[in-house]
């Protein structure tokens, strides 16, 4: 699994810039209960996708924030590298060695609130913590 349910992607996606639970709901006519539950289901499906990458290529966790949905891991492909991972709604997982972001990354991570303007240093300082 590297892309989340619809449903469960809009939630997420919500919550990932920064409305509220009790707002989610609202928007979307459903149950505050039903928002919580979406979350967490979408929290553990992203930690799973996150881990089974890393696994795949054999690369050693250094981060995972599954509410903002992106993760940091430390590999080898001729030399040391680090990957950064982001979950991209409509798109899924998608994984990027030593900090070399496509433009749309960098909205994304404006749009979710990781980062005030597009500045790809800032991006790789908040997403190492």
């Amino acid at each position: 699994m590297l892309r989340l349910p619809e449903g469960m992607e809009r939630i997420w996606f919500l919550r990932a810039r920064g409305l509220s639970e009790a707002e989610i709901a609202r928007s979307l006519g459903v149950s505050r209960q039903a928002v919580n539950k979406a979350l967490r289901d979408a929290r553990v499906k992203l930690f799973e996708a996150f881990f089974r990458l890393a696994e795949t290529f054999s690369w050693k966790v250094v981060r995972i924030n599954a509410e903002k949905g992106f993760a940091v891991f430390e590999g080898n492909c001729n030399g040391p590298v680090k990957v950064y991972a982001l979950y991209i709604p409509g798109k899924g997982v998608r994984a990027f060695i030593n900090g070399d972001f496509p433009d749309y990354i960098l909205e994304h991570a404006v749009e979710v609130g990781l980062v005030e303007r597009k500045d790809l240093e800032e991006l790789v300082k908040v997403i190492e913590g």
